[in-house]
């Protein structure tokens, strides 16, 4: 064999591919990893007004829960993405607060189909992301669908009031 170093056989090189972005906000350079959020996929570049007006979506959202959550459902299978901090480093929000708005997605069918198709500001006002959490965390549908109709009917009592 040619002339070998002993320590030659132990330099290895790894090469790791990890997507990222980068966000140019107030003349600083930000690297973002992970996917583009689906919405700024086809920018060349993410200047400071796209990612401002990306976030200001986001922050509308923030009023409906369910909408919010079947965004990052959506963004999760566009991107592959299965983990919650995954969605966290694209989006740049709290892992914690996407898990739990996430969570929504666990209310009953009737439930979700209401909260989707009545959008009057009594109802966003009342069905938070709280209020919402306070639903799931009961459990049973019947018991989450029975306190979920006393809380429709106090929202009547108020507006009649």
């Amino acid at each position: 064999m040619a002339n070998q170093n002993p320590g030659d056989s132990l330099n290895r090189v790894f090469v790791y591919e990890q997507p990222f972005y980068s966000i140019f906000q107030h003349r600083r350079r930000q690297i973002v990893f992970g996917e583009r959020p689906e919405g700024l996929a086809e920018a060349g570049t993410i200047d400071q007004r796209i990612w401002e007006k990306h976030q200001t979506y986001l922050q509308r959202l923030e009023n409906f829960p369910l909408k919010k959550a079947t965004y990052y459902r959506q963004l999760q299978e566009s991107t592959g993405v299965k983990s919650v901090r995954g969605l966290s480093e694209i989006t740049g929000e709290d892992w914690s607060y996407i898990a739990r708005v996430l969570r929504t997605l666990d209310l009953p069918a009737p439930i979700q189909e209401f909260l989707n198709t009545h959008r009057e500001p009594t109802i966003v006002k009342r069905f938070h992301l709280r209020v919402l959490l306070e639903l799931v965390r009961l459990g049973d549908e019947p018991v989450q669908l029975a306190r979920f109709r006393e809380m429709i009917e106090e929202v009547q009592v108020e507006c009649l009031a």
